[in-house]
């Protein structure tokens, strides 16, 4: 059965999986909420590999000699040597500091860009057409015309040395080079967001199902796993990469996009780079949006990204309540879906300092953690904070949790490719 014969608006890259019961929504498609299962799916990047699409995202190509300048310009981070098929992360933000989107930038030849996210599209294809500075470049909307799927895992790398008869342990992170399987050529970039060795493929969007099919049935002996939607977001927390929607809101929102103890205001989920763990991508060497408001707290930002590890008997408890004539909020296993950042409030003692964003259960460590958000003089390892479960107006309980590095897996992508 292929995408067309489904009653659901599924993604076309990818072959139809007439098996799957449920479904979760990503960006305007449907995707089997599980293959086998969420847990078996989230070992699978820490044990062996999984393929995963992620070709919903939205997708420009921007061309002409001043291609580069418009996206440094957009970009906090600037790209004095960029050539053809290498990667840079790109951050937007508005002129308070203020992100609109991230995404990936990669260079397809001279004066050739692409770039993939979901609201820092949005915002480049604002400024092209409207903002107050042109240039000397066309943009066109990509999304349907290219695949993008992850291979990612410790077996990723003789996985895709099989199914392509050439050799992919030579390049650099963030950097890519041509393969194909058969006769369908490909993109293949040194990146992910796993935290592990892995790669993304990109390319043509009338090849996806074969690409995609010939990985899955080559990748059978070596364990790999199609990622559903339900373990998909997983990585994201353990390897730290804040996400849209999940971790923060772009800054312009719609009603009603924030929820838990840390209130419905959108604009409480309004980061800034330094808040994200992304400072490093800050360079101050160019102009870009956002450049003055950035200066001012460049030097001493006020908060810092962390991993919270929630405490075990606490979060017992809040399932034990389900079983008491006043439950607490349930948790979603292993998280809640996307559609609605739930921030929840992290307190020392009686004080507000920060926000704890993607409560997620990790099978692979066996801990409940999260992201979080806190003041500086609080993002030290070690230190006990305790984090207030459950919306306002209902019943809530005071979690303990302790300060842990993020990520808080090890990260593995910039390791030899053996």
């Amino acid at each position: 059965m292929s995408s067309e014969n489904s009653a659901l608006s599924t993604a076309p890259m990818v072959p139809f999986n007439p098996s799957a019961n449920t479904w979760t929504r990503f960006i305007s498609t449907f995707e089997p909420s599980e293959f086998t299962n969420w847990i078996d799916e989230s070992v699978s990047w820490k044990a062996t590999c999984y393929i995963g699409d992620w070709s919903p995202l939205l997708k420009i190509r921007v061309r002409g000699p001043e291609a580069k300048a418009f996206f440094e310009y957009l970009s906090t981070n600037h790209w004095p040597n960029f050539p053809p098929l290498q990667a840079k992360q790109a951050i937007f933000c508005r002129d308070d500091g203020k992100i609109m989107g991230e995404g990936v930038v990669m260079m397809l030849g001279e004066d050739d860009f692409i770039f993939t996210s979901v609201p820092g599209v949005v915002w480049a294809l604002y400024q092209f057409h409207h903002g107050t500075r042109k240039f000397n470049a066309t943009v066109e909307v990509v999304s349907d015309k290219w695949y993008l799927f992850q291979v990612q895992g410790p077996k990723s790398v003789v996985l895709m040395d099989e199914v392509t008869g050439d050799t992919t342990r030579d390049l650099k992170f963030m950097h890519a080079k041509e393969l194909s399987i058969g006769s369908h050529k490909f993109l293949y970039l040194r990146q992910g967001v796993s935290g592990e060795r892995g790669f993304e493929l990109w390319g043509p969007a009338e090849d996806g199902q074969a690409v995609y099919s010939a990985i899955v049935k080559c990748g059978e002996k070596h364990g790999i796993r199609q990622l559903g939607g339900r373990a998909k977001p997983v990585n994201h927390v353990e390897g730290a990469f804040p996400t849209p929607a999940l971790d923060f809101l772009p800054a312009v929102h719609g009603d009603n996009e924030a929820a838990g103890s840390h209130g419905s205001d959108p604009t409480a989920h309004h980061r800034t780079p330094f808040d994200l763990g992304w400072g490093w991508l800050v360079n101050f060497d160019h102009d870009f949006i956002g450049k003055d408001a950035l200066r001012r707290i460049a030097d001493d930002p006020p908060n810092k990204l962390v991993s919270l590890e929630w405490n075990d008997e606490d979060v017992v408890d809040t399932y034990a309540s389900l079983f008491r004539e006043t439950p607490y909020e349930y948790m979603e296993m292993p998280r809640e879906a996307g559609g609605t950042l739930k921030g929840s409030s992290v307190y020392v003692g009686n004080d507000l300092v920060g926000c704890a964003v993607s409560r997620c259960y990790s099978y692979w460590f066996k801990k409940m953690i999260s992201l979080g958000i806190v003041e500086r003089e609080y993002a030290v390892p070690g230190t006990e904070v305790v984090v207030k479960w459950g919306a306002e107006g209902a019943p809530q309980k005071m979690i303990r949790a302790i300060v842990k590095p993020a990520p808080y897996k090890e990260d593995q992508r910039k390791k030899p490719l053996t």
